[in-house]
């Protein structure tokens, strides 16, 4: 699976109400998306406060139900998105403490583009992800989380600290598959973003 830059403001194409193959990400990062239509989530959801994810503090990891691991893995995976941005590092320690597979290798692609460019990421993501579906019997157990993340005060720098791209993001229909890998815990191994105004 290829990931490429491309402009924060250009929009995935795509069939109205499903997910592009490649889907337009804050800050112009092409990410693997998520198979299946987009949706608001439906009964029995577990819904979790709005959170910010950000580079200063990460969740100490996933604990409790599957529910509750599949969540906070989603959440840490942005938290350490968010750290190695400061950087531009691919090789954040805590991107594969969080996320695995196709998600892990389209975070480390994105970073290493913006790096090689001598740019850098600064901001917080407003996330509120919740539970969409469980499936414990599956090889390996998953769990579908939905969010509407916010980047609307996430934006590409210079290393020295001038705007590359300062034009707002904003909400974002989000799905991710977080998987059980046994003794590694919950990670996210695929996620796909859609354009802003989808949620």
């Amino acid at each position: 699976m290829t990931t490429r830059i491309i402009n924060k403001h250009r929009r995935a194409a795509g069939p109205g109400g499903r997910w592009a193959r490649l889907a337009a990400f804050p800050l112009g990062l092409c990410l693997v998306a998520a198979i299946g239509a987009c949706d608001g989530g439906g009964a029995g959801e577990d819904s979790v406060p709005t959170a910010s994810a950000s580079p200063r503090e990460l969740d100490a990891g996933p604990t409790g139900s599957p529910e509750e691991a599949a969540l906070a893995a989603y959440r840490g995976m942005w938290q350490a998105y968010a750290k190695a941005g400061l950087t531009a590092d691919p090789n954040e320690s805590d991107l594969a403490r969080f996320a695995s597979g196709d998600a892990l290798t389209t975070l480390k692609k994105g970073l290493s583009s913006y790096r090689s460019k001598g740019h850098i990421l600064k901001g917080d993501y407003v996330l509120s992800p919740r539970v969409a579906q469980v499936s414990l019997t599956s090889t390996p157990p998953s769990v579908t989380v939905t969010d509407c993340l916010d980047d609307t005060h996430f934006l590409v720098y210079t290393a020295s600290g001038e705007p590359i791209n300062d034009v707002p993001g904003g909400r974002r229909a989000t799905r991710a598959t977080v998987t059980d890998l046994g003794a590694q815990g919950w990670k996210v191994a695929t996620f796909g973003v859609r354009e802003v105004g989808t949620c």
